[in-house]
Parts: C-alpha cells; sequence; structure tokens
C-alpha cells in the first residue's frame, strides 16, 4: 500500500476516488484508503456516506471516462460497441465487475451516458422497454463473462479436475479470453433482431 508521505495535501472527493482505483475498485475499504491518503478514517465521511456511496462516486467516474460509441451507429453495432466500452471498464478498473454486480445503488453517470442509446435504439424500432432491457442485458453479459473468464483462466490448466461431461463444454473458444461472450451475444442480438418493428 503506498501512503502519501511528508505534508498532507488537501482532501478532496477526486484524490479519495483516485485512491479507490488504486487500491482496487471491488478489494479497497474505507481504512485501507484512509492509511493510503495518510488521513484519519473518519476523514472520509465528510466526503462520502459509506463504502457503498465512494464504489457508486468511483462507478459514476469510470462510466464519464469510458469508450462510448457514436449515438447515431445501427442498433446492433451500438449495442456490441456498447459491450465493448463495458469490457473496456472492466480490463481497465481491476474488480470492476464484481464491483458493479455487487452495488445496491446505480450509478448516476452510467445512467446518464446510457439513456441517448435507449432513445436511439427506440427510434431504430425497439420499444423503450426492450431498448432498456437490451442495454441491461448487455452489461451483465459482459460483466459475468467478464468474471468467468477470470474463473476458468484460473483453472485451465489444472490437472486434478475432470473433464467435462456436459456437450460443448469442451470447446477450447470456452476456456479463451472472453469465453462464449461473442456467441451467447450474437444469440441473444439475432433474438431482438425479431423484435425490432
Amino acid at each position: 500500500m503506498g501512503a502519501i508521505r511528508g505534508r498532507p495535501r488537501a482532501l478532496t472527493k477526486d484524490l479519495i476516488i483516485d485512491a479507490v482505483l488504486a487500491e482496487g475498485l471491488d478489494t479497497f475499504s474505507l481504512p485501507t484508503i484512509a492509511a493510503r491518503l495518510g488521513v484519519a478514517h473518519s476523514g472520509l465521511y465528510r466526503y462520502f456516506e459509506d463504502r457503498e456511496d465512494l464504489v457508486v462516486h468511483t462507478m459514476t467516474r469510470i462510466a464519464q471516462s469510458a469508450p462510448w460509441p457514436a449515438i447515431d451507429l445501427p442498433w446492433r453495432e451500438q449495442l456490441e460497441q456498447i459491450g465493448e466500452a463495458i469490457w473496456t471498464m472492466c480490463d481497465t478498473y481491476p474488480g470492476y465487475d464484481l464491483a458493479a454486480l455487487r452495488t445496491r445503488n446505480v450509478s448516476p453517470g452510467f445512467v446518464s451516458r446510457l439513456t441517448p442509446y435507449v432513445d436511439s435504439l427506440h427510434h431504430q424500432g425497439l420499444s423503450v422497454i426492450d431498448a432498456t432491457a437490451a442495454i441491461e442485458f448487455i452489461r451483465t453479459l459482459v460483466l459475468t463473462s467478464a468474471i468467468e473468464a477470470t474463473r476458468l483462466k484460473s483453472i485451465a490448466d489444472r490437472r486434478d479436475l475432470p473433464d467435462h461431461s456436459i456437450p460443448g463444454f469442451a470447446d477450447p473458444e470456452k476456456w479463451a479470453g472472453r469465453g462464449w461472450y461473442d456467441r451467447h451475444l450474437n444469440t441473444w442480438l439475432d433474438g431482438l433482431a425479431q423484435r425490432i418493428t
């Protein structure tokens, strides 16, 4: 843990969020952040209500800096590129996938970034409900696929595990990179195409 040495800088929300990102979004604690910043643990509560509030603010910053796609893309490409933006967040910020699934509150920054896509998808023939569900599906698929890819990578070379008895699980694609993310995504998008009016 790299605590700040010497005279402490004036504490700000941005400095605290920087410390969270350096510590790890899913694993940090308020005491470790306070120690990293060289401040009293209780001082953090002047800026954030609790750990959950700090997670939400950190995720808002991540959402605001993510490489979101152009709003005028065709609906399928738009959804694929939203998925790529969320993958970038998972790759850039270790623990983002777990934290995003565990947090009780929605990041306002994430909502503000995705609301224009709902409007765009609606104008391209999806109902508002289907457009919202499509984005939520992509988000959840990326997050769970990222977690699964990490898990599979950690066990791929273990010799003590039995061969898979479920047909298809021996597919090398399942165990490499993003696993079956693209397969799942394309299957779902093909089905969504049937709902375009």
